[in-house]
């Protein structure tokens, strides 16, 4: 097209020209004030050609990249297309949950009620298994599920008041500009929440994941805190300085909360209903029965707890009930803590349960009904409509408060800042060095050692990323950002790498090995012989110690994950593994392959997102499983890599940072 003889000249120009092109995408800016927009709607294009429409992306990727205030904004955008000339272009609104739904449509019959004629906006809809524009779309059976009975408990009289000043605090904090004590008060929000749905009580739970979570990396040290007032709190306390206007009342909050939380060291209003429910009525507690956890952390917890022993019910995670309701074929099924995974699977899914019960407290369940009325009234959804007003008249009737669930909704997800901040300096200790700092086009502020691999992307099919130190790096250079969306996909797939998978096997199999060779007629006497031999070799390790030398014996045991990993079940640092593997007399060289290849890969790796991390990271992006260079080894990944490829940013500032200044 670019030769000179094929005369074709004018019109390479002008498909480049957005005066002249056929067809041309334009990017308007979400701005605060009316004139701008108003003197941007004016451009000869949109007045000569016009505009087909307007795409508004509002969903949670979308979000991200607006500011809190984006209805007010998008009021301004529409009121701009009102008042320019020629015909108004139709606004078409992609939304993915209920929160911005509600503001949308709130804000187009605003501004369409000012129209003449009026107009109302259109609600269409899809079922997405996943979220995003990109994910392909499920159609649902033509037919009508069979109908299921839902009962729901979810009641929380005595929070309200409690989750009402909390919210409202929040509310005045982030008005005031100071987001970070915001968060505070969301972060107190979340532990209310997650403390009173616990299925144990907060003393078993916290024994438990010491047990279970005994690491020093960052995940398993979270995992602990989350039981832990003191910890998970740490933020609404501090913001008491930050905030002194407020301080006495976080104050006062604080103490409601800490001793609000001391009444649950036995029962959580959670676990109360669920004792009761199978001591009054031995029906549920059965094989047939399935009990659905919040998440995979709380579904360990309480299957390591003395509870689950009169357990009799299938336990899994939200996330699993889907396959589990295939598999098992339930009679009945106990929701704990109902999340919208939960109520996904139950809307479409093909068995019919003779009975589902939803235990909950503290926030959420009214949320979901607010989500579920949609499905109420779209033709699409029309399959699984019947379902969803059962399941939202099982909510209301178990006493949720869907006015204030809805403004904790709103509050959490406009409170908790877009993540902005990358540090990958650390490596388990402070670092004193040198800083690169580099500022991205998306505003992400990310921090490495001068020495630090950055991916700086190329257009080779071949190697779409090029490794480059990170004092190489310049402005107008394209770089991978590790931000939220990206780590914990690549986090697991780090974990579940066929060969860490490889080598943790060899590493659970010799253990089995060593566990039978070791003379002792149970388990406990293995144990304290193995305890024997390590105090000998260091006097630090007593008797203490014997819980810990119970798990690291029976390694071979531990459970599976969904995604095909397991936990190590190793010392949670290298000079105890060392001990531990010369007591049982491995060769120090093979306790070290043991430990690099398998142990710190599936947790360290995992769960440290700092200097090791990002270094891990790009050598898994440039060859991700040993053999293959670039993208053709993310065949079987191509998911993960569309993450990676939309997680390309633009340098726009550099500088390196020395401990003495700039």
């Amino acid at each position: 097209m670019g030769d000179k003889n094929a005369g074709l000249e004018i019109h390479v120009a002008a498909v480049g020209d957005p005066l002249r092109a056929p067809f041309a995408v334009f990017g308007i800016p979400p701005l605060s004030k009316l004139e701008p927009l108003s003197r941007l709607m004016a451009y000869r294009r949109f007045t000569q050609t016009g505009l087909d429409a307007i795409i508004v992306d509002v969903t949670r990727t979308g979000r991200s990249e607006l500011p809190d205030d984006w209805e007010t904004r998008l009021t301004l955008l529409a009121q701009a297309l009102t008042d320019g000339n020629g015909r108004r272009p139709p606004i078409v609104a992609l939304t993915e949950d209920a929160f911005a739904m509600r503001k949308v449509t709130r804000t187009l019959r605003s501004v369409g009620a000012t129209l003449r004629p009026t107009r109302r906006p259109t609600e269409i809809g899809v079922y997405l298994p996943r979220m995003g524009m990109l994910g392909s779309a499920q159609p649902l059976d033509i037919k009508m599920l069979p109908a299921i009975r839902f009962d729901a408990d979810i009641k929380d009289a005595s929070l309200a008041g409690l989750r009402r000043e909390l919210i409202e605090l929040g509310r005045r904090l982030r008005k005031v500009g100071d987001a970070v004590a915001a968060k505070g008060a969301s972060e107190a929000l979340a532990f209310l929440r997650r403390a009173a749905s616990l299925p144990i009580g907060i003393h078993e739970a916290r024994t438990a994941a010491d047990i279970l979570h005994d690491g020093d990396d960052e995940v398993d040290a979270s995992i602990r805190a989350m039981f832990r007032p003191r910890m998970a709190l740490a933020r609404l306390a501090a913001s008491a300085d930050l905030a002194p206007a407020c301080a006495e009342e976080i104050s006062r909050l604080l103490a409601t909360l800490t001793g609000k939380v001391e009444g649950w060291t036995d029962e959580t209003p959670v676990s109360s209903k669920l004792s009761h429910l199978f001591t009054t009525q031995p029906d549920w507690n059965r094989s047939t029965t399935l009990l659905a956890m919040p998440d995979r952390r709380i579904a360990d917890l309480f299957l390591a707890s003395d509870r689950a022993v009169g357990c009799n019910c299938q336990v899994v995670d939200h996330r699993g009930m889907a396959d589990a309701m295939t598999l098992q074929q339930p009679l009945r099924i106990v929701v704990v803590g109902p999340t919208p995974d939960a109520v996904r699977s139950l809307l479409i899914t093909s068995i019919t349960p003779e009975r589902v019960l939803l235990l909950g407290d503290a926030a959420g369940s009214a949320l979901l009904a607010a989500e579920l009325a949609p499905l109420t009234r779209l033709a699409a959804f029309a399959t699984v409509g019947g379902r969803a007003q059962a399941l939202a008249a099982a909510l209301h009737r178990g006493g949720a408060d869907e006015a204030l669930d809805v403004a904790e909704a709103e509050f959490r997800l406009a409170a908790v800042t877009p993540e902005a901040e990358i540090d990958f300096t650390r490596a388990g200790e402070a670092y004193k060095g040198d800083v690169v700092r580099l500022l991205t086009a998306r505003n992400h502020k990310i921090a490495y050692r001068p020495t630090s691999d950055v991916l700086v992307f190329s257009a080779g099919e071949i190697r779409p990323f090029e490794r480059m130190n990170a004092r190489e790096v310049r402005t107008g250079d394209r770089i991978l950002v590790l931000d939220a969306s990206v780590r914990e996909p690549v986090r697991r797939a780090l974990a579940g790498s066929r060969q860490s998978l490889k080598q943790l096997t060899s590493y659970h199999d010799h253990i089995a090995q060593i566990r039978n060779s070791i003379p002792g007629s149970s388990l406990s006497e293995k144990a304290r012989a193995v305890l024997s031999r390590m105090h000998e070799l260091d006097p630090n390790f007593g008797p203490s110690e014997l819980p810990n030398l119970l798990r690291w014996l029976t390694a071979d045991q531990a459970l599976g994950f969904s995604d095909g990993t397991k936990q190590p079940r190793a010392a949670r640092d290298w000079p105890r593994f060392r001990v531990f593997m010369q007591a049982v007399n491995v060769e120090p060289s093979l306790a070290e392959i043991y430990w690099r290849t398998a142990v710190v890969p599936t947790r360290s790796y995992r769960a440290q997102e700092g200097h090791l991390f990002n270094q891990r990271v790009v050598q898994f992006v440039l060859d991700p499983e040993g053999v293959a260079i670039g993208a053709a080894g993310w065949k079987s990944l191509q998911g993960l890599w569309q993450l990676v490829l939309e997680a390309v940013d633009e340098i726009v500032d550099a500088k390196i940072v020395t401990s003495g200044g700039d």
